[in-house]
């Protein structure tokens, strides 16, 4: 029977703690245990996984080892996107009114009203994403974009930072069926604030972003309405 630590997921591991060695920086509260021989006895006493245990094209399923005070071990699963940065988030304003996606959600197995969003792709910067993003999603022409900020959805489980950008829209064409999507909805900001407090709107991307887009700051100061 072969040691695990000659398996692909700590493999795996190991490389992607190369790559991206911020995500692996020392702390003194999650301690991360990386000696072969100790993540061993771990795996075989327990029957657990630990490193890279699932890859797709969008996340990598990570699981530490991590050492408490007083010695003893745990796992902690943390879900990375496979590209590192890129993730986005449109607050898209077409002729005075914010466009939303009425679309199906599988995780939900429900509708949900929210912002185009996307990953993170290689070989393009958050700004061409989110112009590709509206474009696939619906049928736009992005006119003028503008960075508002940058948001994590849930630092529970996930190390995502995802780019959130206002932009303003010169032609639309609604894409149905295309990832779920339903229609597009088209709101005024008073609209907008009656759906989210009668509970239509519950994506946290979309609050967040509108939550930026409010406060007004930008990377280059205060967005003027």
């Amino acid at each position: 029977m072969g040691r695990y630590t000659d398996g692909a997921e700590w493999k795996a591991y190991l490389q992607l703690k190369k790559e991206r060695p911020q995500e692996f920086q020392e702390n003194p509260y999650f301690p991360i245990v990386l000696e072969a021989e100790i993540v061993e006895n771990y795996v075989r006493e327990s029957g657990e996984k630990i490193g890279v245990v699932y890859a797709s094209p969008y996340h990598l399923l990570v699981v530490d080892l991590i050492q408490n005070n007083d010695g003893s071990l745990y796992t902690y699963e943390r879900l990375l996107p496979a590209v590192e940065r890129g993730a986005v988030v449109a607050l898209p304003r077409y002729k005075g009114k914010y466009v939303l996606l009425k679309q199906y959600r599988h995780s939900l197995h429900d509708y949900q009203y929210a912002f185009p969003r996307g990953f993170g792709e290689p070989g393009i910067s958050s700004e061409e994403n989110v112009k590709k993003e509206l474009r696939e999603e619906a049928g736009a022409v992005v006119k003028a974009c503008s960075h508002l900020g940058v948001v994590v959805a849930d630092s529970g489980v996930s190390g995502n930072p995802v780019d959130v950008y206002e932009c303003e829209l010169s032609h639309l064409e609604e894409q149905k069926g295309h990832e779920g999507i339903e229609t597009l909805c088209f709101l005024s900001r008073e609209e907008m604030e009656e759906w989210i407090r009668n509970g239509q709107i519950q994506d946290g991307f979309t609050l967040a972003a509108w939550a930026l887009y409010l406060s007004g700051k930008t990377e280059r100061g205060y967005y003027q309405k």
